[in-house]
C-alpha cells in the first residue's frame, strides 16, 4: 500500500510539473511585485503613482499612456497602480511620502512645504510666451538642474515635467485698464499664500487676500474677494464656472508639474527598467509641450463661450507687464528662493 501511493505521488508530481512548463505563461503574467517575471531573469515592480486630476482629465489620459508605454518598453516587468485626484492625499503629503519611500512616485507641483526653493518655478515672470517658457522648463535649463540637485537631497529622483499653462486673473467684476499693469483698480482678488503672488498682485494694483485654492471659489461667490491670481484658463474654467466675468492671460507665472520617483525604488530597479522609465516619461513630456498651448487656447475659448470676457494682450504689452513686475517684485523674491539659485534662473533670461 505504502509502495503504491509514492508511485501515485511521483506521477502526479510529474504531470504538475509538465503542467507548468506548457501553462506557465498565464503564471507569470499574474506574478506579484517583487516576484520572477515571465523572462525568468528579471523581476516584475508595481509602482505606486499619483497625481492631483481627476479620472478621464487630459492630464490622467497622458499619465495613463505613459504607464502603458513604460509596462510594454519593460517587456512588462513594470507595472503602474495609478492613483489620480489626490486619493493617497495632498500633493504636498505625498511628496513627503516619496521622499520616505511610502509611495513610489508622483507628477505635481512641487511642495515649498519641504523646501522653499521648490516654489521657484512659480516666481513672477520668469517668461512670458510659449518660447521662452520652452528654454526655462526644459530639460538642461538652469531651472531644472536646481530641481534635480535638491530633490536628490530628499531621496527623490526627477524623471520629467509636465507643462500646463500660463496663468491669469479671473475676475468676477468688469475689469479696469486691464492692459495697463500700472493701472490701480483695488479690487480684492484671492492670492496663493506665496510671497511672489502676493507682490504680484499688489504690483499690479489689486488687494491681495491670501487663501487656499480650496475656498476659492466660496470667497468669490460671496464677495469676499472679486477674482483670484494663481490659476490658468482651465482651472478658472472647471473650479469657477458661471463666476468668471473677466479673464485676464497676462501670463504672470508658468505652471509645471513633476514626475519623480523615491531613489531607493529607483536604484532597485533594473537597467532595463530605469531605461523604459525614463523614455516613458521622456516621451510623455515631448508630447505635452506639442498640445500644452493649444489646450490653454482651448479653455480661453469655453470661457468665452460660457459667457466670460477674456482680453487679449499682444507681446508687447505682456512684455510691459513683465518689466514692470521684474523690476517691483524680484528683489523682494530672490531670498526666498535663495538669491543664487535666484540669479542663477534670471540671469538666463536677461
Amino acid at each position: 500500500m505504502k509502495k503504491f501511493l509514492a508511485l501515485t505521488f511521483a506521477l502526479a508530481l510529474t504531470l504538475s510539473l509538465a503542467a507548468c512548463g506548457s501553462g506557465g505563461s498565464s503564471a507569470a503574467s499574474s506574478t506579484a511585485s517583487g516576484s520572477a517575471s515571465s523572462s525568468g531573469s528579471e523581476e516584475t515592480v508595481t509602482l505606486s503613482l499619483a497625481h492631483i486630476r481627476p479620472v478621464g482629465s487630459s492630464a490622467d489620459v497622458a499619465i495613463e499612456a505613459f504607464a502603458s508605454e513604460a509596462t510594454e518598453l519593460s517587456g512588462g516587468t513594470l507595472q503602474f497602480d495609478v492613483y489620480p485626484a489626490s486619493q493617497l492625499g495632498d500633493y504636498t503629503t505625498v511628496q513627503e511620502r516619496v521622499s520616505i519611500g511610502d509611495v513610489d512616485m508622483q507628477i505635481a507641483s512641487l511642495g515649498s512645504n519641504m523646501d522653499k526653493v521648490f516654489a521657484l518655478s512659480n516666481a513672477a515672470y520668469l517668461c512670458t510666451n510659449w518660447d521662452e517658457a520652452k528654454v526655462m522648463f526644459s530639460d538642461g535649463s538652469p531651472l531644472i538642474d536646481i530641481y534635480k540637485e535638491k530633490l536628490a537631497e530628499y531621496n527623490m529622483t526627477y524623471l520629467a515635467a509636465y507643462p500646463l499653462y500660463f496663468g491669469g486673473i479671473a475676475l468676477n467684476v468688469d475689469a479696469k485698464d486691464p492692459t495697463n499693469p500700472n493701472a490701480k483698480s483695488g479690487i480684492k482678488i484671492r492670492v496663493p499664500s506665496m510671497t511672489t503672488f502676493q507682490k504680484t498682485a499688489e504690483t499690479l494694483g489689486y488687494l491681495a487676500t491670501p487663501l487656499p485654492s480650496s475656498d476659492m471659489y466660496t470667497s468669490i461667490q460671496t464677495g469676499v474677494v472679486d477674482g483670484a491670481i494663481g490659476a490658468g484658463a482651465e482651472m478658472y474654467y472647471g473650479n469657477l464656472s458661471g463666476l468668471v466675468k473677466y479673464y485676464l492671460p497676462i501670463n504672470d507665472h508658468f505652471e509645471q508639474w513633476y514626475m519623480y520617483i523615491n531613489t531607493d525604488k529607483w536604484n532597485s530597479l533594473s537597467a532595463n527598467q530605469q531605461q523604459a522609465l525614463q523614455t516613458a516619461a521622456s516621451n510623455m513630456q515631448a508630447k505635452r509641450w506639442e498640445v500644452a498651448q493649444a489646450e490653454t487656447d482651448e479653455y480661453e475659448q469655453k470661457l468665452r463661450d460660457a459667457g466670460t470676457t477674456v482680453v487679449d494682450y499682444t507681446d508687447e504689452q505682456l512684455a510691459e507687464f513683465a518689466k514692470v513686475v521684474r523690476e517691483a517684485v524680484w528683489p523682494q523674491i530672490a531670498q526666498e528662493y535663495g538669491t543664487e539659485n535666484f540669479e542663477a534662473v534670471t540671469n538666463s533670461i536677461q
